[in-house]
């Protein structure tokens, strides 16, 4: 959490807890006869405010938009001239809401709110000797919205999985070298690699083989050729 986004959280958490206190405090005058009116009018505009206080907790744009009309809205009507003496808390208010306007209307608080978060592409890394097979899976991977990385050896695979910390790993069994069980094992063991989900990607589909391959720690196994649907679905089974 930034500097900004917790000073916004801290204002909207503390003016939340005052609407509620200000909120208990006009239901007692609401049980006034002659007050009654006007005291359920102010209770709804707070109730309203304690909403938007909620949102800007949350960093949402609606949030800060319903904080500035409704306080508009509030002053407005808390500064009629024939408001009673009973009221002084509303000349409290419009200074409290020309502080809270200045703070919540500025451009650059505006812009938190409204800005677009930045959308992280998720990485997969192919480790699979078969280059055929890499250019058909990886425009697949690319349209569903995952960036990818690929390996043509084991070796070559654990050093681009230690330095890229990839998101997951399609793991191909039989390469030259180092053979896929091999490799994800030495993953597992690995710190820095051993949280990374890896699916194994081979021609192999007997129970032993897939038994091998989730003793090896293996998240899935899936057999080639691969369904287009099966291998998404499954990514997205692993990664949410």
């Amino acid at each position: 959490m930034n500097k900004k986004s917790f000073v916004i959280e801290i204002i909207g958490y503390g003016l939340a807890l005052a609407y509620s206190i200000i909120l208990a405090s006009i239901l007692e005058l609401s049980k006034v006869p002659e007050l009654r009116i006007r005291a359920n009018i102010v209770i709804v505009m707070f109730a309203v405010l304690f909403i938007g206080y909620i949102a800007v907790v949350l960093l949402k744009e609606r949030g800060r938009v319903l904080i500035v009309i409704v306080n508009v809205m509030v002053v407005l009507y808390l500064i009629q001239p024939h408001m009673e003496k009973k009221w002084i808390l509303s000349l409290v208010y419009v200074v409290i809401y020309a502080i809270l306007f200045l703070i919540f209307n500025q451009i650059k608080n505006k812009q938190f709110f409204s800005k677009k978060k930045t959308k992280k592409w998720k990485s997969i890394l192919i480790i699979d000797d078969d280059q055929t097979q890499v250019m058909t899976v990886r425009p697949m991977l690319m349209s569903a919205g995952y960036s990818v990385l690929s390996a043509e050896t084991g070796e070559m695979g654990l050093q681009i999985a230690e330095t890229q910390k990839p998101d997951l790993i399609l793991l191909d069994v039989i390469l030259p070298g180092m053979k896929g069980r091999e490799v994800c094992k030495r993953l597992k063991n690995n710190e820095v690699t051993k949280d990374i989900p890896v699916i194994f990607v081979t021609v192999k589909d007997s129970k032993d083989e897939i038994v091998a391959e989730m003793d090896a720690g293996a998240h899935a196994h899936l057999t080639k050729p691969i369904s287009v649907k099966v291998l998404i679905s499954t990514i997205r089974s692993i990664l949410g």
